[in-house]
């Protein structure tokens, strides 16, 4: 059953510790007043039957009066061995009744008694989360634990509700505390031990025959002790996806704001070093990955983060690494410490089968935005069909152009003119052949190797392209204009 106990249970006799007037079990004749209201700690925000507000909630399991408060002290007063009689075969005229049922009544009554047991227990035993929660939130979580099994052994759980509904809140709760379920599961084998020894004791005080039915009948009592350990684990394992799934939404928030340039904002700066791990000042850069397929053929599941192909190419253990999906984008926010931009760039592009963008280099929070705008456009220099890395700073000349479409578009038909109309294919032969002559230093030879064909055949297109433009290409500005044309022609 999920427990936690102080450090000063470990100091103080347990009769004295969050029990206000209660007395040591031991004088059965003694009342068992319960704790004042005034005087139990406050419980923690979020315990299961709180609200958020602060007001008491609704803990599962509540409809049962029996879970209102302990059974009243008169009836629950140990004697004779502190249990009532099981029913007999003979009793009622029916030898179906479960023994168990009777055994776990008897107990029911003893119920505060147990509770002070289980604590003496736990904390004898050293239960590594205790000292670090009040002694009022423990016995809580017991008397709550204890009565819904005990219930369900005496064959009265709650009506019209979800038997299993207490062991599953407290087992989120605990996860939420950061108790681990081994923790969690190490209480309910103690709660276990001590049922089972207190149900035999008691079968075994009233005769022979009663202890071999309780045996007999044993598979339903530990069929529910298994179903109250799975729920503990159901609530805490549900719980612990519930803070990742929030963890992460609280993480997107924040590289949200710093891209959308909010870094300025004193508060949103000092969010992220908290939040995203980041250092107020430091090497940034932010990565632009469309989406589609990668070099396998996978697709990235939606909420799945950057591809696999692109976090497994990143230098782990040099560089900081936060993802984003946005729209049809994986958005990459790196802090590169002690690697070079260039390393980054030569490794991302080694087989990368998607388009990727790569900002420059910035060195505060409050720049991100500009890193962001940047790798988005070096993504969209390049052209849809194509795959590999752009990086922003060896992609300038594309970025004007990119970034100022009606004048590219403009300066494209200005300058080539006629040559745009021409058929495509002898279109794209002469672009092709320009390019190349550019490329190779404004050198017909050396054109003419790359494109696999005579110096005079390059020396013929150059002057049907003069004759398409109505410019020469030895004038420098028009030579200019050219390149960037080319440029223009084939962005995206």
């Amino acid at each position: 059953m999920s427990t936690r106990g102080t450090a000063s249970v470990k100091r103080q006799p347990m009769e004295k510790q969050s029990m206000g007037n209660r007395t040591r079990p031991g004088s059965p004749d003694t009342p068992v007043p319960e704790p004042s209201a005034a005087s139990q700690p406050r419980i923690l925000a979020g315990l299961p039957g709180r609200a958020r507000d602060d007001r008491p909630g609704e803990l599962p399991g509540r409809a049962h009066p029996a879970v209102d408060a302990d059974p009243a002290p008169g009836r629950g007063a140990p004697g004779a061995g502190g249990h009532r009689r099981p029913p007999s075969p003979n009793e009622g005229g029916t030898d179906r009744t479960p023994v168990v049922h009777g055994l776990a009544e008897g107990l029911l009554r003893q119920l505060p008694y147990l509770v002070d047991e289980l604590m003496d227990l736990t904390v004898g035993r050293e239960v590594g989360y205790l000292e670090f929660v009040p002694g009022s939130d423990i016995r809580r979580s017991l008397h709550e634990n204890v009565l819904g099994f005990l219930r369900i052994l005496a064959g009265r759980p709650p009506t019209g509700s979800d038997p299993l509904a207490v062991p599953r809140a407290w087992g989120g709760y605990r996860a939420q505390e950061g108790v681990s379920v081994e923790s969690l599961l190490q209480v309910h084998r103690l709660a276990t031990q001590l049922l089972w020894e207190k149900l035999f004791d008691a079968a075994r005080a009233l005769s022979p025959e009663v202890l071999q039915r309780l045996l007999d009948e044993s598979g339903p009592v530990w069929h529910a002790l298994d179903s109250y350990s799975q729920a503990f684990v159901d609530g805490h394992r549900l719980a612990e996806v519930d803070h990742r799934r929030r963890s992460t939404e609280h993480r997107e928030t924040v590289i949200d704001a710093l891209i959308e340039g909010r870094g300025v904002e004193p508060l949103v700066a000092a969010e992220a070093q908290v939040t995203l791990g980041l250092p107020a000042r430091g090497r940034f850069v932010v990565i632009a990955m469309a989406d589609g397929t990668t070099g396998s053929g996978e697709h990235d599941g939606p909420g799945s983060g950057t591809p696999r192909a692109l976090r497994h190419a990143l230098p782990s253990h040099a560089v900081t690494a936060l993802w984003r999906r946005r729209a049809d984008r994986h958005i990459g926010l790196l802090e590169l410490g002690a690697t070079s931009l260039r390393r980054l760039v030569e490794t991302l592009s080694d087989g990368m089968a998607r388009r990727v963008g790569i900002s420059c280099e910035v060195d505060s929070l409050a720049d991100i935005a500009t890193a962001y705008h940047c790798a988005e456009t070096a993504l969209q220099t390049l052209p849809a069909a194509a795959r590999g890395v752009a990086a922003f700073d060896d992609h300038l000349l594309e970025a004007l152009v990119v970034t100022s479409p009606h004048v590219a578009q403009r300066l494209a038909r200005h300058t080539f003119g006629r040559l745009l109309d021409c058929p495509r294919e002898e279109r794209d032969l002469l672009l092709a052949t320009l390019d190349a002559w550019f490329r190779g230093g404004c050198s017909a030879a050396r054109a003419a190797d790359e494109l696999h064909c005579h110096r005079n055949t390059v020396l013929n297109r150059l002057r049907r392209v003069e004759s398409l433009t109505g410019s020469m290409l030895d004038d420098d500005r028009h030579q200019l204009a050219c390149r960037m044309a080319l440029v223009a022609v084939r962005c995206p």
